[in-house]
């Protein structure tokens, strides 16, 4: 079985974050072919010595979308998975051997997104020991049997750790209006791919979350309602789901800023959520906006 695999991992001021995963890949079942990681300057990596053979590290402007794509140019054409992980996602240590077997079963396949044990972006960040602790228990109690693992089907993947078959993406790239943080590009790009995106317990790891190096609260919730209401006008999401995300963001923002209890700047989102509003109304909404937040 051709297991060549590439990792994308866009990262932005969290140095101590991005070595842990690095740390983490090394012990995968299966090793990466190629890790590309995109960063914006020096400060973003801690030094490394004897730097791993395997690893590559772009610089440029910043911004999600556009670091992943810096990445995409450089492995095009080159291996049959392409996997991006957030620079604060801790993987199971099976997770590429499970990807290319989940691949290889389901031949119709071409996105794969995993379980999600704990996520640290809804309650404001975990650390990397307790999320490293959580995915251990599972990986020590048993390697799930891709024949028999859950399986949901046109589900959109989750950015944090996505797996995609090359051939399905070799003519897409992230949509760069999309800044900062670039909300929904997971979405979007997937969307962009077709055919069969699926979710499945056979991949799995934590999500910490970390709050450092994020969009302001402001911008955030700008880009909460900005794109979504863009995808729809692209085609990639529907109204009715666009609709259901706008609300939802609006309404827990609201109630969270009348007694903040978490790291999370709900206050700040909301701010960034009326201003969304206002140029919804107006007609003068844009993406790139969250940036002059």
């Amino acid at each position: 079985m051709d297991r060549s695999t590439a990792i994308i991992v866009a990262t932005k001021g969290r140095p101590q974050e991005l070595r842990n995963l690095l740390n983490a890949l090394a012990e995968q079942t299966v090793r990466p072919d190629l890790i590309v990681v995109s960063a914006c300057d020096e400060t973003d990596m801690i030094p490394m010595t004897g730097e791993p053979s395997n690893l590559k590290v772009l610089f440029g402007s910043p911004g999600s979308s556009a670091q992943r794509n810096r990445a995409l140019a450089e492995v095009r054409g080159r291996f049959k998975i392409i996997v991006f992980f957030d620079d604060d996602f801790v993987p199971s240590r099976f997770w590429i051997e499970q990807a290319h077997e989940l691949f290889a079963a389901q031949p119709d396949v071409v996105c794969a997104t995993g379980e999600v044990l704990a996520d640290g972006a809804v309650n404001g960040g975990l650390d990397w020991a307790e999320g490293r602790s959580i995915v251990d228990r599972l990986d020590e109690s048993r390697k799930r049997d891709i024949l028999n693992c859950k399986i949901s089907n046109n589900q959109p993947p989750y950015g944090c750790n996505m797996a995609f078959r090359a051939t399905s993406i070799e003519h897409i790239n992230f949509d760069e209006r999309l800044v900062l943080y670039g909300w929904l590009e997971d979405r979007d790009f997937s969307a962009r791919a077709g055919a069969r995106m699926v979710w499945t317990d056979a991949l799995w790891g934590v999500h910490l979350g970390t709050m450092r190096a994020r969009s302001s609260g402001r911008q955030f919730g700008y880009s909460q309602l900005v794109n979504p209401w863009y995808l729809v006008h692209k085609g990639t999401m529907t109204l009715g789901e666009a609709v259901q995300t706008m609300l939802f963001a609006v309404m827990k923002n609201a109630i969270e800023s009348i007694r903040p209890t978490s790291k999370i700047d709900r206050r700040g989102r909301l701010k960034g959520n009326i201003i969304a509003i206002k140029d919804l109304v107006l007609g003068r909404w844009a993406p790139e906006n969250a940036s002059n937040l």
